[in-house]
């Protein structure tokens, strides 16, 4: 007997093809800033990398592994933080990114690895400032 299929809602396909911000940040001025997080028991690792100017994200990246839920996860965070000031970034959180690609439950652990590279992205760019 064969495993069920996970499906996979309209916004991880998307972000899965695309994956946007995914890559090493381009030399530049500003400040540049990263945060990771792993999980060996999940197969997980995310890492940010953003680029800060006049208290702003100018540009962010992403490297990650791990299954496509994780990947669009971080293109999703990814996008949303380009441009953003630091001081008002946008919340994420694992419940809020689940929801958003329609994982399922069993995909929270994995989601919870991108919203600790976020966090430890955040501490370490409010350093920075």
């Amino acid at each position: 007997m064969s495993a069920p299929a996970t499906r996979y809602s309209a916004t991880v396909r998307s972000h899965f093809r695309s994956l946007a911000g995914a890559g090493d940040l381009p030399p530049a001025a500003g400040a540049a800033v990263s945060g990771e997080a792993v999980a060996l028991d999940r197969l997980a690792w995310v890492r940010f990398a953003v680029r800060i100017d006049a208290g702003r994200i100018v540009d962010c990246r992403f490297r990650a592994f791990g299954c496509p839920h994780t990947l669009a996860a971080a293109s999703l965070v990814a996008g949303r933080l380009r441009g953003a000031p630091i001081d008002a970034l946008p919340a994420f959180d694992a419940g809020t990114l689940a929801c958003e690609l329609d994982a399922p439950a069993e995909k929270m652990g994995r989601l919870l690895v991108v919203e600790d590279a976020l966090r430890h992205l955040l501490a370490n760019a409010h350093r920075v400032q």
